[in-house]
């Protein structure tokens, strides 16, 4: 079962509502086999779901830990909502629509009482409001979803 987040930063107010984890049809056969794949739908773009497809095909390891997660750009730290997944060694590479630089993921990190704090998981960087420059976040709903 998937999360859902409605997370504003402590400041200014920008936000993003992010549905993070997979649902209950999120089997490997939905999304990477069949005569209809889930993928194109889930990763909205054609030249990755072509090279992830063709892996699967060509017997490629399908990595357990696939699913919806939490993206920020580098360089401009607009947050994003994106499909990850690795198949052998490949890794969707989201691009950002303002900048083009490539989108990395990022996890929550404890805060101050009360916020959440992101940080980027491959970087000891830690996420700062792209309008504001504040680096905490509170999130004024969350649910489940399937």
């Amino acid at each position: 079962m998937g999360q859902g987040h409605d997370l504003r930063c402590s400041k200014c107010g920008y936000e993003i509502d992010a549905l993070l984890g997979i649902g209950m049809l999120y089997s490997v056969e939905n999304i990477f086999e069949g005569d209809e794949p889930l993928l194109p739908e889930l990763v909205g773009d054609e030249k990755i779901t072509q090279q992830a497809l063709e892996l699967v095909k060509n017997g490629a390891t399908i990595e357990e830990n696939y699913g919806h997660s939490l993206y920020a750009c580098p360089e401009d730290f607009y947050l994003f909502d994106k499909f990850y997944f690795q198949v052998g060694d490949f890794e969707p590479e989201y691009h950002c629509p303002y900048c083009q630089s490539v989108l990395e993921r990022v996890n929550f990190a404890k805060g101050s009482a009360g916020k959440t704090r992101l940080k980027f998981l491959k970087q000891d960087k830690f996420w700062q409001c792209p309008r504001c420059g504040n680096d905490e976040m509170i999130e004024y709903s969350f649910g489940n979803w399937d």
